[in-house]
């Protein structure tokens, strides 16, 4: 058994199947006094993109992907149901992070902190349920999934990639499934390399990553609606339930770093009881108590 395709004589390359940064990413500090609480979190990002009377955010981010104006997108673009699955009770449901449409169009645009490489994978199964859901009789809308990454993949330098369904030749099976992946890391990069200009959308999206409050005024300009972007990010992150929402965030993330490091000792440390090391020694470079090196001796 394999959890991949194998396939005879096929022109399609396997091997260019990309494997995910680790390295790269912006990570969840905790809350200090006057900084910026960024998009990445979870409840941040549903502030200021979920809620209706925050619909020009979105639709700003949209302008720069999509064939509509900013303006089109604001008179025309309605939220609608977070969910998909569940026709039936005892049927599982799904909540997307922000789902909208316009036009016919559905879009589904989710924040991904998690570098696991079983997001992609879960943002694909997003995207046909989306697709499921929103058929009418017999005609598939289109769907696009938007994933906005806090990561990026080896080698990958570009800010943005658009991908569809197509085969070797590069010919597109249908226009109706698009996914837009934009990488946070590589913006962030990009904005420190002087010599590159940065994009509207890059600007934008700067703003909401950028905890310090003076750096994320620079990206603003002139433009009204990153102003209250801007804005509105500070206010937010003035609000003693997001600090609160925002620390619970980082002490699971911290946890779990912590858990890791722990049992990557742990490893550390048997490998060298194996060798029948020193257990003044083990401790010393797993940093692990020598009552702990017992226990695991022990087991």
């Amino acid at each position: 058994m394999t959890d991949c395709i194998r396939l005879k004589d096929s022109t399609l390359d396997f091997t260019k199947i990309r494997k995910v940064s680790y390295a790269k990413g912006s990570r969840i500090e905790k809350f200090r006094n006057g900084s910026i609480i960024p998009i990445i979190n979870d409840e941040m990002f549903k502030t200021l993109f979920s809620r209706e009377e925050n619909i020009q955010f979105p639709c700003k981010l949209l302008s720069y992907i999509l064939d509509f104006s900013y303006e089109e997108l604001l008179e025309h673009l309605h939220f609608t149901k977070n969910e998909t699955g569940k026709e039936k009770k005892e049927e599982p449901s799904y909540r997307q992070d922000l789902v909208v449409e316009i036009n016919g169009m559905v879009i589904n645009i989710e924040m991904n902190n998690n570098p696991n490489e079983m997001v992609r994978e879960r943002n694909l199964s997003y995207l046909f349920r989306l697709r499921e859901d929103r058929k009418h009789k017999e005609e598939y809308q289109p769907v696009i999934q938007v994933n906005l990454n806090n990561f990026c993949y080896q080698g990958e330098t570009n800010t943005r990639e658009d991908f569809c369904l197509s085969n070797g030749k590069g010919l597109i099976y249908t226009e109706k499934m698009m996914i837009v992946d934009i990488y946070l890391p590589n913006i962030r990069r990009k904005c420190y390399n002087e010599r590159e200009e940065l994009t509207e959308m890059e600007r934008f999206l700067l703003i909401g990553i950028e905890e310090n409050r003076k750096k994320a005024l620079e990206y603003v300009g002139d433009d009204i609606v990153m102003k209250e972007f801007s804005e509105n990010i500070k206010r937010s992150s003035e609000e003693w339930d997001l600090i609160e929402a925002y620390d619970k965030e980082w002490a699971m993330k911290d946890l779990g770093r912590q858990e890791g490091i722990r049992e990557k000792s742990e490893k550390i440390a048997n490998k060298m009881l194996k060798d029948d090391m020193d257990i003044a020694l083990i401790s010393k470079y797993t940093g692990l108590t020598e009552e702990e090196i017992l226990n695991l001796k022990e087991e």
